[in-house]
């Protein structure tokens, strides 16, 4: 005999289990979007204020993200 309740519950589940990874995704390509122009940013204050402290800070948080540090 089959048991529809157990069927709907992994039904449910399994439904469930897609929403989030769908939800959880999305999250990922919006924060590589947002690193993207976070990372241009940094790129461009270097490359503006090479002299200066701005840029030394620019530099120094982009070392540390490529781990160069």
């Amino acid at each position: 005999m089959i048991n529809w309740s157990y069927l709907i519950a992994r039904f449910i589940s399994a439904v469930a289990s897609w929403l989030d990874a769908s939800n959880l995704r999305n999250r990922v390509y919006r924060l590589e979007e947002q690193n993207e122009i976070m990372r241009i940013g940094l790129e461009d204050i270097q490359r503006m204020d090479a002299e200066g402290r701005m840029g030394w800070y620019a530099k120094s948080v982009l070392d540390n993200i490529d781990g160069r540090e």
